[in-house]
């Protein structure tokens, strides 16, 4: 959470730190980006999510028990479970998304310097209250995170090898459900664009019922009639 921190404040300058594609169609459909920025976010999102993948493959080495426990699962249906992780990772996208937008897009909270303490802070809330089924929030980090085996399977030197073909068969399997994911992500984004919307008109609401009882509560001003 505290390097999430610092990179948003490091990045907010340079790209308003759109590190997830979420969020940046979050963005797109609040009207606080066009279409072909969207599309730019994105491409570089998941090239570096790829590129994430390929390093962390190098650094870490291949696993033999990740590759033990893909054989097990190549007997299962990929969609084992699912239905309680794409709740949680619908909730924990919209609760993120929603912050950002709050803190990042909103009128309300304009030119606060906390956004990314805030940002921060709900990552690390979702992430220990629902540790266990290890949501990512994240588009990017998912397909990054289904790129790991086999990436590092090949930085160990282990194509052609039973490990190599393992991991590409698993990685085959799960690329359903990782989609899956990525939809449900997509819909927790766009739900709180919903409700960051209803939350706005309600606020422009308020503000134009106060304007009008104001106007209606001002004395009027004193005109003494004069006889001509």
């Amino acid at each position: 959470a505290a390097l999430l921190c610092a990179l948003i404040y490091m990045g907010a300058p340079v790209s308003l730190a759109h590190y997830n594609p979420a969020v940046s169609l979050a963005f797109r459909l609040r009207g606080r980006s066009s279409t072909r920025a969207l599309w730019s976010y994105i491409a570089v999102q998941l090239t570096a999510a790829v590129l994430a993948a390929m390093a962390a493959g190098t650094l870490l080495g291949h696993d033999s028990e990740h590759a033990r426990g893909a054989i097990d699962a190549l007997s299962e249906s990929s969609f084992v479970g699912f239905g309680v992780t794409a709740a949680i990772e619908l909730l924990c996208t919209f609760a993120l998304a929603f912050v950002i937008l709050m803190v990042g897009a909103s009128r309300l909270t304009a030119g606060n310097s906390y956004f990314g303490l805030a940002i921060a802070a709900v990552v690390l809330g979702l992430s220990g209250t629902f540790g266990e089924f290890n949501p990512t929030m994240n588009p990017a980090v998912s397909l990054a995170s289904s790129l790991l085996g086999v990436f590092s399977a090949i930085c160990d030197g282990l194509i052609g090898t039973k490990a190599f073909v393992t991991e590409s068969l698993f990685l085959a399997k799960i690329a359903p459900r990782v989609l899956a994911e990525i939809a449900v992500q997509f819909a927790g984004a766009a739900l709180a664009v919903h409700l960051e919307s209803v939350e706005h008109r309600r606020d422009r609401g308020v503000g134009a019922g106060r304007a009008d009882q104001d106007r209606r509560d001002r004395p009027a001003v004193f005109r003494p009639h004069v006889d001509r």
